[in-house]
């Protein structure tokens, strides 16, 4: 399976098609969302759960890199707990390679997730990047997470141009506000946070609301010059010393920038914070001693399949496992993982088959100008607060009226026109009548497909000739679902229907 649907494994637990298992466990090392996810099908599955975290909180990145600005931490603390309630143990401040071997683990349990993530950032390998006052963004980011002490100045640069500098920034921003009680402006205190990156503004990989909202709260930004050494004195940063990109891949599209040192920027600052990228911890790991192999570029080596590493019962999920991707994919990884675990201790392949069905809907049909209506500013907190507190949610969200508003642009692409080649007279009415002229009909004769399409015109011909073959092309992109060709339609060969689909074990 890709993106699994936890509804076809909850359904087959419920028509016990699925045996749970007994007196088998499973130990997962961390407990971020490919950990996490894997330990609640895991628990569904029967298996007994204990997840390890170095951490003195669960959820990994959610709640440690993740700005509680934008993810409020009880949402966090809820999901948690409903996978505490399947029975998951997890066990916080328990660090694999201090408080407990990978070997020990591997005696303990049946089977070993690895799933610590990409925890430690990377640094730009430029002289002066070891000196006091320069620090990982992620680790930053932690520390504030978790309410510890932060050693950031008045005039702090990050480096890097993707959603996690801005985070950085942007918490920093709020971390130095929050120091002058929020008494004045932060222009008369000489409060500063600048994002440097190699990109320019139209190539930077932050999402444009980071960028926007960076903005409007102050973050200042230079494009296009990439770092070539801290500057520093008496072992402290004083600066950052910038040449001007004048390229950042090659010929081969491989990253590798370049720089014109005739065009210097200097930026003082006694803070700076790396957001360049990030990499994981793997120092409780020792190939030899534990038979995980890891390759020359620093990554585990596992069947991309089942997410098996050269250790014998031991398993990847995550960032680990594929890279750095979105937490939607750290999640399905985290399930696939499971499924894997499950077929090797029980034995018994989990084979799914998808059920698709489409159903007629009665009376369906659209309030009018729906297509018309434009999206909705979210309503956020004003900057002259929000920057004053670290954990203040930015977006207010929609009152009920606008929430049903804003739903009511949804263009319903579940919904699909069916056609009845039988009742059809081929009038063209609903051609003329749509909107978005997303309807065509066609001579069959200048069309071309697949071995369905000609074995369907093939049995069509021998029953008529094929000059007489018509087809309706429609363009599915096009079309907004209003359901006025059906309503025009006279021979009701036209019927709008949701599509639906159920994943089951075969």
């Amino acid at each position: 399976m890709g993106v699994e649907d936890l509804g076809g494994l909850l359904n087959s637990l419920e028509e016990g098609k699925l045996r749970k298992v007994k007196g088998m466990s499973v130990g997962i090392i961390g407990s971020g969302p490919a950990g996490l996810a894997a330990a609640h099908d895991l628990a569904l599955m029967g298996f007994s759960v204990v997840v390890y975290e170095m951490e003195p909180v669960a959820a990994g990145m959610l709640y440690l890199g993740v700005p509680a600005y934008r993810l409020p931490r009880e949402i966090i603390d809820a999901e948690v707990g409903v996978i505490k309630a399947l029975g998951v143990q997890i066990r916080t401040r328990c660090a694999v390679g201090q408080d407990v071997s990978l070997n020990e683990l591997r005696e303990r349990h049946d089977a070993v997730i690895i799933a610590v993530g990409l925890k430690k950032s990377r640094r730009v390998p430029i002289p002066g990047n070891d000196a006091e006052g320069v620090h990982g963004g992620v680790e930053f980011l932690r520390s504030v997470a978790l309410k510890e002490p932060h050693l950031i100045g008045k005039k702090v640069v990050v480096i890097g141009g993707g959603n996690v500098a801005y985070d950085v920034a942007r918490t920093a921003l709020r971390r130095q506000q929050m120091d002058i009680l929020g008494t004045l402006r932060r222009e008369e205190k000489g409060v500063e946070a600048v994002l440097c990156c190699l990109e320019t503004r139209e190539q930077m990989l932050a999402d444009e609301i980071e960028i926007l909202e960076g903005e409007a709260e102050g973050i200042k930004r230079v494009n296009g010059y990439g770092p070539q050494e801290i500057l520093t004195e008496n072992g402290k940063v004083k600066g950052v010393l910038f040449y001007k990109v004048t390229s950042i891949f090659d010929e081969n599209n491989r990253f590798n920038p370049k720089f014109d040192p005739r065009d210097k920027l200097i930026i003082e600052t006694d803070t700076v914070l790396m957001a360049i990228g990030q990499r994981a911890d793997l120092s409780f790991i020792d190939p030899v001693k534990h038979g995980v192999k890891i390759n020359e570029r620093g990554v585990i080596v596992s069947d991309p399949e089942t997410q098996e590493t050269t250790a014998k019962g031991v398993f990847l999920a995550g960032d680990l496992a594929h890279g750095p991707k979105l937490m939607i994919d750290a999640i399905a990884s985290g399930k696939k993982v499971a499924r894997s675990i499950y077929q090797k201790l029980t034995g018994e392949k989990l084979d799914f088959k998808t059920l698709e069905l489409h159903i007629p809907i009665a009376g369906y049909g659209r309030e009018m100008g729906y297509e018309k209506l434009k999206r909705q500013a979210l309503e956020v907190v004003p900057i002259e607060q929000r920057i004053y507190k670290a954990d203040l949610l930015i977006e207010k969200g929609f009152s009920c009226s606008q929430a049903r508003l804003e739903s009511s642009r949804c263009l319903d692409c579940g919904v699909n026109t069916i056609f009845d080649g039988n009742r059809c007279i081929l009038c063209g009415a609903c051609a003329d009548i749509c909107p978005e002229l997303c309807l065509k009909l066609v001579p069959a004769s200048g069309l071309e497909g697949d071995k369905s399409f000609e074995d369907l015109t093939g049995l069509v011909k021998a029953q008529k000739r094929s000059d007489e073959l018509t087809a309706i092309i429609k363009d599915e992109e096009r079309c907004i679902r209003c359901a006025l060709c059906a309503m025009r339609c006279p021979a009701d060969a036209i019927t709008m229907e949701q599509f639906t689909f159920e994943e089951c074990l075969t």
